[in-house]
Formats: C-alpha cells, structure tokens, sequence
C-alpha cells in the first residue's frame, strides 16, 4: 500500500472536483484497485473520503464488485456503517463518496498483540453485531470482517462508535437483490475473503450465507480479548487447516491472568463451529447471548463478580477507562483515511 503523501505531489486527480461538488484535497492511501482521498463537500463545506478505482476497474468482477459495495453500502443505513453519500464515474473510472471518518481501524490496536480492555472488547463486539444484524436483516453479509474493516471513532457525547466498512465482497441473499444479479463475480470453489477470519465452508469455496460474519466476529471478539486471532499458520493453506480441523482454543489458555467465565467460552465455541448449523444463525442471536453473559465475564483472580447479566444499558455505557480511547482517538483523521485504502 502506499503511505499518505508518498509519491503523489504530482497526482493528476488532486484539486479536480467530482461531481462538480466533491473537491480532491488531499491523497490518503492506496490498495491494489484504487485509491482514497479526502474531498470537501463544495456545496456543503463538509469533508468526506472519495474511493477511486484504477483501470482495474475496467474488469467486469472488478466492476461489479464496485458496484455491489455502492449499492450495499447505499442500501445499508446505520449509525454502525460507513455512509455512502453518493456514487458514480470519475475520469471514466467508479467512484464512491463516503463519510469521512476521524478515528482509528481497530486492527491498529491490536498490532501489538496485547488484549484489549474488557469493556472496550465487549462494546466493540456490541456495535459490530448491532451493524451485522441490521445487514443480515436486509439479506446483506459482508463477507469480510476483519479488524481492518472496523474503524472506530469518537462520538459527539466523546463515547466510541464503531464503523463498520468495506462490503467490496458482500453478498445479497436474495438474488433479486444484488445489483449485479447475472453477472459472474465469483466461480464455484472461488475463495474470498481474509484468511485469519474466515469460516471452513468459505475457506473451501462453498456457498455462503450470515453464518460466515457470525464466524469472523468469533475470530475478531477471540483476537480482542486473548490478544491473537484463534486460528494461525504459517501460511494460508496452514491457517485454512486450523480453520477446518482444529478445536476453538480456550481463552483462558490466552489470559493467565484473568478468569474467564464459563458461559463466554461457551459462546466463543459456537461463534466459531465448524458446522454452520451448529452457530448462531445470524448476527442478532450472537448479540442476545452476548448480552446475556454473567458481569464481568472476565476478572482477575480473586476479584467478585458483580451479580446479574449484562444488559443492553450497561453494555452501551462506557467504563471508565473509555473516555481515555475516546481522547486517544480523536486527531486520528490519517490511520482512519488509510483503512478506507484496504481495497480488495
């Protein structure tokens, strides 16, 4: 990818207006079909990330990739997912106009390998459910989340909010319901997705359906609270392995340090079984059980648990540690940019 700035002083696009609203200000980043800039909205004076492709556009998967993330993503209204303001061609190339976030890709806090604070895990977890269950519930999977896909941001009231983006693979249940119904953006046995967060039956090319995000958000709620993804290789072949063959590890395994309630290993395991009939069947039960977990589910050897289940209040409501990544967060316009440069 390249950086912000790199190599870019004399980019043809930079000053152009989009639209004849959208003025490209500044380059942000760069994936390996297009690049993202930072735009201020002319007629409104408000800022927001414009999305270009390059001429792998021209391919028709890779069209209509673009295609069905726009139409997704403008069919997907929720404060959890990334607003798409507009969409079109630019310079005979698609575009995408989308809200521009000041915050930070989770994956960012979690390159260092240290676990989360609980409560920050379990907010996060919250949110992403809350964006998935809303999609599912409109015949929408995304089909790849990862913490690359997650930015999260600081609220007006300072509270985290997380974003939920990238739906370049999403898939619509109903086929009168993708954009681009006819035509071929994938083959039978065709793999996609990310590796690391990916359920058996989508690393074997099989027919998916809500049970894989149900799958990735497993992976990402185990890397938030153990500190690592639960399934590892030294390749893909060998992380595609683990996927299918191995059981889901014990997070207690993971945190020596903390004791790990029962109920949240049983939840784990059933985010993460090999058989998808055998998950939550869509991202909204996944909150339920989430939600019904003892308080804390995680604690340190000798402490009390406080009595009863989370609820929906507490489980919104931000510990006292939050407003710390509240603060931590905002500024962060730059490692918020570039996650909108991890195009597919």
């Amino acid at each position: 990818m390249t950086s912000a700035g790199e190599g870019r002083s004399a980019d043809p696009f930079l000053g152009s207006l989009v639209d004849r609203r959208y003025k490209l200000e500044a380059f942000l980043g760069a994936g390996s079909v297009g690049s993202v800039y930072r735009a201020r909205d002319v007629v409104s004076g408000g800022y927001l990330a414009i999305k270009i492709w390059n001429g792998a556009a021209l391919n028709p998967q890779v069209r209509g990739r673009f295609e069905r993330e726009a139409m997704a993503l403008t069919t997907l209204r929720h404060p959890n997912i990334v607003e798409v303001r507009s969409y079109g061609i630019f310079a005979e190339l698609p575009y995408v106009a989308m809200e521009y976030l000041d915050g930070q890709p989770l994956e960012a806090l979690l390159k260092d390998g240290q676990p989360l604070d609980t409560a920050l895990a379990f907010d996060v977890m919250l949110q992403i459910l809350q964006a998935l269950a809303y999609a599912h519930g409109l015949g929408v999977v995304h089909r790849d989340l990862k913490p690359d896909n997650v930015v999260l941001t600081t609220g007006r009231d300072g509270r985290v909010v997380v974003k939920l983006l990238d739906f370049g693979l999403a898939k619509f249940l109903s086929p009168d319901a993708d954009p681009v119904k006819g035509v071929a953006l994938t083959m039978m046995g065709m793999v996609m997705g990310t590796p690391l967060y990916m359920a058996p039956e989508q690393g074997a090319g099989k027919t998916v359906d809500a049970r894989v995000d149900v799958y990735a958000a497993g992976c990402v709620l185990f890397e938030m609270l153990a500190g690592r993804p639960p399934f590892v290789g030294e390749s893909n072949a060998e992380i595609y392995r683990e996927h299918m063959l191995s059981p889901v590890p014990q997070l207690a395994q993971f945190r020596p340090d903390m004791r790990v309630a029962p109920e949240l290993q049983v939840l784990l395991e059933r985010a993460l079984a090999k058989s998808p009939e055998q998950r939550f069947a869509y991202a909204g039960q996944m909150v339920e059980a989430l939600l019904a977990l003892p308080r804390p589910p995680l604690r340190r050897p000798g402490e009390t648990g406080a009595p009863g289940r989370m609820s929906s209040g507490s489980a919104v409501r931000r510990s006292d540690s939050l407003p710390l990544l509240a603060a931590l967060l905002t500024g962060m316009c730059t490692a918020a940019a570039l996650a909108y440069a991890l195009l597919y």
